[in-house]
């Protein structure tokens, strides 16, 4: 846990654990209990630093810039934030002052921790977690209130756009932010921004490149195992599985693969045939009827339903089952959208549009002109969905995993990203230059067939794109025909809703919170929770339930389903 705060709660030591006081009634932080991390705090002189995490290229760092180890670097960090954004890694770092009560908190550059912070008049607080901030007001006589845009972000979006929380008095710190306070002035900005310039095409060279920056993000990362196995996530999709590919072919053999999926789909059968053909240890973890949505709240623990509840739960649940102990960093293939250009909605940078990286529309046409200002903040609709979509909404599984470990994924390594970034729109989309990349460079895993579409990735675009229209196309009209909900996907909710007659009796129970919630809204809200309520999608029914969960949960109104991270 970390808190930080510029005013002393003396009277209110019961909500931050003794031996978590750094400076009296002012910073609090206790390490969390995993076995590999770079987790350290020191002091010099009147300033403690903290960092919380790992960094996958710290040693790189360290001797690019000639310090003795990365404590010197992070110092060094501190006049020159240009650095914090050169670190792959999941890590958030802070630094205070214990004389002159300044600060600085940073995030990192992907969001996968994340802070945020209380504001009003003159009492400061920050904090890793909401319910922190809230139970600490309330014990000293102030009452948080609900957030309406906020609470509409989750019914639109699935997750609370950059800066915000279901909670009004409280913002979330954005990535790559740094907060700071000096002289009595509260101040928040970037240290880095992705660059959109178009500097790549679709070439040999540039798969060549892209394939080098892969390796080393990938190298880096199962280096830092250190004396621990290594274990990745696998699907069938195509980013895990260059992941496990580009390990394999850098020597990694015979380390642990999870996958997680309804039995029998291809997300399934694709990772084990992959296992199988690179003899990698195999751990299924079955989602079968949607069993593991028994215990959902318990996901509150990790992101205080400011992103859907349903959303990494199956991940949180696999986890749970794991020997964690054994395994080092949980290696990932987050988002590696942006080389397939999946945050692009043309063939080259477009406007913001509100609309088109929407979850669900049924209420955000309602409220999206309160959301004008958010167009003026990006560059081009991609970068507002990177930062949106991708930092605070994917990266949901990054945050399920830091309740156990670290998670990493070479996709998200600052050299590697903004490569891809710099790849032009028009060969990036619809996964033109990701097909022939893979084929190109990984030409074995190009073999193995694709979740998404039915196909093998090795196949020629337009097979490809035929395949999948008439994979999901035949399959649309034998639901019209019978009725039956959509079975093409790892986890087919309206199916299990429909089947599992045991879920949706836990379920409906879950549900009755929206009634409990009632009273801390005001009536245009109710009905916009009562209208997705009310949606023939589970999914849709889940995101009012994660607002009306959440809410409750922050404000102290009802608890959440116990988890163990041992």
């Amino acid at each position: 846990m970390f808190c930080l705060l510029n005013t002393p709660f003396e009277h209110n030591k019961k909500l931050c654990p003794e031996t978590a006081e750094l400076v009296p009634g002012k910073l609090y932080y206790q390490a969390p209990p995993k076995s590999l991390s770079d987790t350290f705090t020191e002091q010099r002189g009147d300033e403690i630093l903290i960092l919380e995490g790992i960094i996958a290229n710290g040693k790189r760092l360290v001797d690019a810039y000639a310090v003795k180890s990365l404590k010197e670097l992070l110092w060094l960090a501190l006049k020159d934030n240009s650095i914090l954004g050169k670190l792959h890694g999941q890590f958030f770092l802070a630094c205070y002052n214990v004389v002159s009560g300044d600060f600085q908190v940073f995030t990192n550059p992907t969001n996968t921790v994340r802070l945020y912070y209380y504001h009003q008049k003159d009492t400061i607080i920050v904090a890793d977690k909401i319910k922190t901030i809230v139970d600490i007001l309330a014990a000293a006589g102030t009452i948080c209130s609900v957030s309406e845009l906020g609470a509409r972000m989750i019914l639109s979006y699935g997750y609370t756009l950059e800066g915000f929380t279901t909670i009004e008095e409280i913002k979330q710190l954005p990535s790559a932010s740094r907060l700071s306070y000096s002289a009595g002035v509260l101040g928040e900005n970037r240290y880095f921004t992705w660059n959109f310039d178009i500097l790549h095409q679709a070439t040999h060279q540039s798969f060549r490149e892209l394939s080098r920056l892969l390796a080393a993000a990938v190298s880096a990362a199962f280096v830092r195992d250190e004396d621990h196995e290594h274990i990745a996530f696998l699907s069938g999709g195509l980013d895990s599985r260059l992941v496990v590919y580009a390990a394999h072919k850098l020597g990694y053999k015979g380390f642990s693969v999870l996958n997680f999926s309804e039995p029998g789909y291809l997300d399934a059968t694709i990772a084990a045939d992959i296992a199988k053909e690179l003899d990698l240890k195999l751990h299924f973890s079955s989602l079968e009827g949607g069993k593991y949505l028994h215990k959902i709240s318990q996901n509150l623990v990790y992101q205080e339903g400011q992103i859907v509840l349903h959303g990494a739960a199956h991940l949180f649940h696999a986890l749970q089952n794991l020997p964690l102990k054994r395994y080092g960093i949980l290696h990932s293939g987050q988002i590696g959208d942006i080389i397939k250009g999946s945050y692009l909605p043309t063939r080259s940078h477009s406007p913001v549009n509100l609309m088109a990286a929407a979850y669900s529309t049924q209420i955000l046409q309602r409220f999206s002109s309160e959301l004008g200002f958010v167009r003026d903040k990006y560059p081009n609709h991609e970068a507002f969905v990177l930062y949106n979509r991708g930092f605070n909404g994917i990266t949901n599984g990054d945050l399920a995993s830091y309740h156990f470990s670290h998670s990493l994924s070479p996709f998200m390594a600052p050299e590697f990203m903004q490569y891809a970034l710099n790849m032009d729109p028009a060969v990036r989309y619809d996964s033109r230059a990701y097909l022939a990349w893979m084929k190109y460079s990984y030409p074995v895993a190009a073999r193995h067939t694709w979740e998404k579409t039915g196909a093998r990735a090795s196949d020629p675009f337009w097979l490809v794109k035929l395949k999948y229209n008439a994979w999901r196309g035949s399959d649309k009209i034998k639901r019209l025909i019978t009725k039956q909900p959509n079975r093409l996907n790892m986890n087919p909710f309206d199916y299990w809703w429909q089947s599992n007659s045991e879920l949706r009796e836990d379920l409906n129970k879950e549900f009755s919170c929206l009634q409990e919630l009632a009273p801390y809204l005001d009536k245009e809200l109710q009905a916009d929770i009562a209208e997705l309520q009310a949606s023939r999608s589970l999914s849709a029914r889940l995101q009012a339930y994660t607002l009306a969960r959440g809410i409750l949960y922050l404000l102290g109104k009802q608890g959440i389903v116990e988890v163990s991270n041992d």
